[in-house]
């Protein structure tokens, strides 16, 4: 079959007008590969597709949201020709069917409020019963008879007025208590009766509102062909919200081996498509930097003018040498010993390494699954052993760990970028540092944390504060020792690191007395570079004295 391959202009004009003989058709089209670029990703779409007589457009759906239109390509597979692309945000009307409300439901709507009208009705009326029933009550305990003050006060009197009031007064608590049960009965009865009516309502609302319209984001291909055929129809374009960072881990096994270097790609992406059995490429390009050489300006040179503002008005001038430049503006651009038959294979042992012209890529053959949502992926591209140097630390003054740097050497085909690092020793993780490979050195340093494999201990030997009375000054002296072992059977390579005052006053005068180290006389700093064999032990010994007025009190 005839490979077509093209990159056309895009053009963003919206719907494409169709002629009679010319129809649109929306392809189910699949993502097979991906390249992801540090802030970007391209992104190769296929369809197979049932090509007509005549002219065409295919529709592929639902693209990213964050398309670059001006990076669309389309090429094909197939005995037919792609005329051309054009992105279009496609709004998808809904179709909004005729009032389907059913007469029953519509009757029931009628009956309920009917019931609701009679229900508030009988509901009335009871709260006025019960009103009667109350009245009644104070009528009778009104009666003078019941208040106890009637002239008449017969036992014979008492006795019916009491009886007569026993009746009375339990038919009236029987009456009330029968309309109490009634009550609640048709508050109960009128309750459900509205929350019946209310769900009707909302159904008839709901059968009524306009459905909400659907928008795809779409990419239009134009193919043109002699006779029906079958082809396969490829997009790539690129997205947004997608790129990758680099991370890496530098397992070292002791201070006496090389360091293992794994370099790992942290992939996010919330492109809006799920990446799912793709094949990726991981690329340090960046399609956002410009590529346009940068011209300079002409840089020209001149004298400059000014006005002195209190004799401007007479129009005196001053002038003086000066140069005036325009600056020119560039686009910145060890394991157990348990057997197994077989180990399992890592992610690194399917990527290969691509050199372009002025980018790297790592092609995972391995097909990934990358969800949309900007959770990050980790995916180890490659596993190197780095010749390396470990340089122990020590500053006994502050800290009794030493502190580990390795020294990497030919690391320069790496292609490495500035990224985070997990430390390991062994399989044991122990933190965290920075690789940074922006040097011009051939040795990248790398600080690996802590080392307490080493003994350290610093004490002052002795300190005292003498008179010169010649001289009419005060000399304090000082002497420090530091007490080093190596408690492992292998060599280190040390620096320690001490210091000594700095005078700012001209009338503080301060010496070195003694030590084997190397001094910075404008910090003070004093160091040691030594090499500790496994198991010894080494003294450093070192001291200053003070030379300051015998008057002045001297603060250390």
């Amino acid at each position: 079959m005839k490979k077509i391959i093209l990159v056309l202009a895009v053009s963003v004009l919206g719907l494409p007008i169709l002629k009679a003989n010319e129809r649109e058709i929306i392809v189910k089209d699949k993502l097979k590969n991906v390249t992801v670029f540090m802030q970007n990703v391209q992104l190769f779409q296929e369809a197979y597709a049932s090509i007509p007589k005549g002219t065409s457009h295919f529709i592929f759906n639902d693209v990213s949201p964050y398309i670059n239109k001006a990076s669309i390509q389309a090429s094909g597979v197939g005995k037919f020709t792609i005329l051309n692309t054009q992105y279009r945000y496609f709004m998808e009307n809904p179709i909004h069917e005729k009032n389907t409300t059913s007469p029953k439901l519509l009757d029931r709507v009628k009956a309920l409020r009917d019931s609701l009208k009679n229900s508030q009705l009988r509901m009335n009326k009871n709260s006025e019963l019960m009103q009667a029933i109350d009245q009644e009550k104070n009528l009778i305990m009104g009666n003078p008879l019941v208040e106890g003050t009637s002239n008449s006060d017969s036992l014979e009197l008492l006795k019916g007025t009491a009886s007569f009031l026993r009746e009375e007064l339990r038919e009236l608590a029987h009456l009330r208590y029968v309309l109490s049960l009634q009550s609640k009965k048709m508050a109960d009865h009128h309750k459900s009766l509205k929350e019946e009516l209310k769900k009707c309502q909302a159904l008839i609302q709901n059968q009524n509102i306009r459905p909400t319209p659907t928008y795809h984001h779409q990419v239009i291909v134009t193919v043109s062909s002699s006779a029906s055929t079958n082809g396969t129809i490829k997009l790539n374009y690129l997205s947004g919200n997608a790129g990758w960072n680099p991370h890496y881990d530098l397992i070292a096994k002791d201070h006496q081996s090389d360091i293992t270097l794994v370099y790992k790609a942290q992939v996010y992406q919330n492109t809006g498509i799920d990446w799912n059995q793709v094949k990726i490429k991981v690329s340090n390009a960046n399609p956002n930097q410009g590529n346009t050489k940068p011209k300079l300006p002409i840089w020209f040179v001149n004298f400059q003018r000014f006005i002195r503002q209190d004799r401007a008005k007479k129009g005196l001038y001053l002038e003086r040498d000066a140069v005036s430049a325009t600056s020119a503006s560039m686009e910145s651009i060890p394991e157990d010993d348990m057997e197994i038959e077989e180990e399992a294979s890592m992610l690194y042992e399917y990527t290969n390494k691509v050199q372009n012209f002025s980018s790297v890529e790592f092609d995972i053959a391995l097909p990934m699954n990358v969800s949309s949502g900007g959770k990050p992926h980790y995916m180890d591209l490659k596993r190197n052993k780095v010749s390396t140097e470990f340089q122990l630390y020590l500053v006994p003054k502050l800290e009794k760990d030493a502190f580990v740097v390795a020294r990497l050497t030919d690391w320069e085909s790496l292609d490495l970028l500035t990224g985070q690092a997990n430390i390991y020793y062994g399989n044991t993780f122990i933190g965290r540092t920075v690789v940074n490979p922006s040097v011009t050195d051939d040795t990248l340093e790398v600080s690996m944390g802590r080392d307490r494999s080493v003994y350290v201990e610093r004490k002052k030997k002795d300190s005292q504060t003498k008179k010169k009375l010649i001289e009419n000054s005060k000399v304090y002296s000082a002497n420090y020792v530091i007490t080093i072992k190596n408690k492992n059977k292998g060599d280190v390579n040390l620096t320690i690191e001490d210091h000594i005052p700095v005078s700012k006053n001209e009338k503080i005068e301060i010496t070195s007395t003694n030590g084997s180290g190397k001094l910075n006389k404008e910090t003070g700093v004093i160091s040691w570079d030594i090499n500790l064999k496994g198991l010894e032990k080494k003294q450093l010994e070192y001291g200053f004295s003070v030379k300051y007025p015998k008057d002045e009190i001297l603060k250390l």
